[in-house]
């Protein structure tokens, strides 16, 4: 009995050897993961990657604040000086013009751009005859003439257009040249040339005011004023502004001309001291003597 059990643990024994052999020999199988289904999108075609968006740079430019459909205000054109308003205060603005023959060259200003074309036209004309006629000084010997003369604005307002000129001329054969020095002052309203005595009281008090008050443009010609009779400054004030008669005995060489604050004087001196000088004078000092509304409109600003 005994014998038998040893016999039947050794066949199990054996069996439990061969069966662990046989499973040895089966290689395993290795099963490779499926991949995952991509997500697709609603059109069908897969989905991007997404991406990393790179951070908004900040604006460092600060942005106005305005309001819809308001319009930021414009800077003020600060080019214009009081002489010279900008041409939005004006009804028309200036371009230069030159008159030329041989040797001779004058510059002078022309209205452009404003509202009343035949006004304009007139009034061009009337800058132009007035501006040539210091050739009568010279006449008829112009081709041996040397001449130049060139122009200021001394004021322009729609009102009143004020314009200085001067030069330098030169005859052949002549001593020395001559300084010339003349105004036109021009109603723009009507087209008119205007002289001192249509816009000031020219009386006693008037040239005392000017000799006392007057401050002179260059010191050089300081003290000139108290040089002269009143009665022959008197004179020379009432017949200031005309062209006219240069070239003759009957010559004017005192001139007028208006500034946004200021009356100025041009009176005639010797060829040492230049040929001319001017002095100035504000409108408030002369208020009593003003009868102009142009110049009263000027004092008012």
């Amino acid at each position: 009995m005994g014998k038998k059990n040893l016999i039947i643990m050794l066949l199990i024994f054996l069996l439990l050897v061969l069966t662990s052999c046989g499973q040895g020999d089966n290689p395993k199988t290795s099963v490779d993961p499926q991949p995952e289904p991509a997500t697709e999108n609603p059109n069908g075609q897969p989905a991007d990657k997404p991406t990393d968006k790179p951070d908004a740079k900040p604006d460092d430019t600060e942005k106005p604040d305005t309001k819809p459909g308001v319009k930021p205000a414009e800077q003020p054109d600060n080019s214009s000086s009081p002489n010279n308003p900008s041409p939005s205060s004006n009804p028309y603005e200036i371009k230069k013009a030159t008159y030329t023959e041989n040797n001779i060259k004058i510059n002078y200003p022309q209205l452009t751009k404003s509202s009343d074309h035949p006004k304009e036209k007139t009034i061009n004309q009337l800058i132009k005859n007035e501006a040539i006629k210091v050739l009568n000084y010279y006449r008829p010997e112009v081709q041996d003439l040397t001449l130049e003369i060139n122009y200021e604005i001394k004021s322009k307002s729609p009102s009143l257009l004020s314009i200085q000129y001067t030069g330098v001329g030169y005859m052949n054969g002549a001593a020395h040249p001559n300084n010339h020095y003349y105004t036109t002052n021009i109603d723009i309203e009507t087209g008119t040339i205007l002289q001192l005595k249509d816009m000031i009281n020219i009386d006693e008090n008037f040239v005392g005011n000017i000799k006392q008050n007057a401050k002179s443009m260059k010191p050089e010609h300081h003290g000139i004023l108290n040089s002269i009779q009143p009665s022959d400054l008197l004179n020379m004030l009432t017949n200031a502004d005309s062209l006219d008669n240069i070239g003759t005995e009957n010559q004017s060489d005192t001139f007028s001309y208006f500034t946004s604050d200021s009356l100025g004087i041009s009176i005639p001196v010797s060829h040492a001291e230049g040929d001319h000088a001017e002095f100035e004078i504000t409108y408030q000092a002369i208020a009593q003597n003003i009868h102009s509304l142009l110049l009263l409109s000027l004092l008012q600003q």
